[in-house]
């Protein structure tokens, strides 16, 4: 099994011809594998060789230096190596495919930079005191005396905010449901923005020990961009683990992968599929990825009764009970992150459903 290929180009004619088309490959792709390559995305070359200049140099500093811009309670800055060990089941289309208890054995072997959307959710008459004690929504932190790396974190996050935007509507043409009706809940999304650092994993690799564990996003889409190191895995629906290297398309343009995360299997269902896949570093050298997360506003329902029927006839009982997208991301971060919240401030590690959204 290969990880499909989807040449964005009919979107650009604003057709509805193109847009369906686009719309069936991604379905086929979502319900076969989980992943896609996707080019002809319209993101520049130069904006995407820039924040992985940029991503070097900020990897490359002092340690001391980095944590002076450490996780903070808004779930924003830079997480040191092998600060938390991923903790939820791995699950595609319902079923349990990979048991973290069992497999994962140490904390990921990577470091991040992470920043987060940059507007608030909740009633326009709060303070921004009073927006910051909601869930995940605080300022974001960036490293002192490094003005080219914000500059270009941010030119970067922009283009893809517009890309994101563009496969969320062929999602909902996937679904043969009007975006137009949803897209409220896009002018706001909540972001997560996250810059890896895998230094080379020790020959042999001790059992257990990854880069990145094997994991389900938890989110609605992600987009990554990689360099040329390799190491990223994906586990087919036939149990079998294949490479996701890379690829340079035809026009020169690196190619971003993308797949679905746990909030949109779940909408659909389990129709579209949410699918685990690892980082395993054996290349000797430093790998670098930045990872997109894009999902909807932290209140949005989940609810896959909204979707209409393609994914679930109207006779048919859902899979999932309606929660909004903030009560399904509090969950997977405190059980994730639990141990790392016991050591920031302000941090809550409860696993409470009643998240402020």
């Amino acid at each position: 099994m290969t990880i499909p290929i989807i040449d964005l180009s009919p979107l650009w004619d604003s057709s509805s011809t193109g847009l369906s088309k686009v719309a069936q490959e991604f379905t086929y792709a979502f319900q076969e594998i989980g992943f896609a390559y996707i080019v002809n995305h319209r993101v520049p070359q130069s904006i995407i060789n820039e924040v992985f200049c940029q991503h070097r140099r900020f990897h490359a500093l002092p340690l001391e230096e980095k944590n002076k811009i450490r996780l903070n309670q808004w779930h924003r800055g830079y997480l040191p190596l092998a600060s938390y060990q991923i903790k939820s089941e791995s699950k595609s289309k319902g079923i349990l495919v990979e048991d973290t208890k069992v497999i994962v054995k140490a904390p990921n072997q990577s470091e991040s930079f992470i920043i987060n959307h940059e507007h608030f959710e909740g009633p326009s008459d709060l303070k921004e005191e009073e927006l910051y004690n909601r869930f995940i929504q605080g300022p974001n932190q960036w490293p002192h005396g490094m003005p080219d790396f914000r500059e270009a974190v941010l030119s970067y996050y922009h283009e893809l905010e517009k890309l994101a935007l563009e496969l969320t509507k062929i999602f909902f043409a996937a679904s043969q449901t009007d975006f137009n009706r949803f897209a409220k809940h896009f002018e706001r999304p909540s972001i997560g923005f996250r810059m890896l650092h895998y230094p080379p994993q020790p020959s042999p690799i001790p059992e257990g020990v990854f880069g990145s564990a094997p994991h389900c996003d938890y989110g609605f889409i992600t987009i990554l961009a990689q360099d040329d190191v390799g190491g990223l895995e994906v586990k087919t629906p036939n149990g079998e683990w294949i490479s996701a290297p890379n690829m340079i398309s035809s026009n020169g343009e690196s190619a971003f992968l993308i797949n679905l995360g746990d909030s949109a299997s779940k909408w659909t269902n389990d129709c579209l599929r949410a699918t685990p896949h690892r980082v395993i570093n054996r290349s000797g050298r430093d790998r670098y990825s930045i990872v997109f997360f894009w999902d909807p506003q932290l209140d949005f329902p989940i609810d896959t009764r909204d979707l209409g029927t393609r994914w679930c006839p109207a006779e048919q009982k859902p899979n999932y009970e309606p929660q909004t997208y903030g009560q399904h991301l509090k969950k997977l971060l405190s059980r994730n992150y639990d141990e790392l919240y016991k050591t920031i401030d302000g941090t809550s590690n409860k696993d409470d459903s009643k998240v402020k959204n």
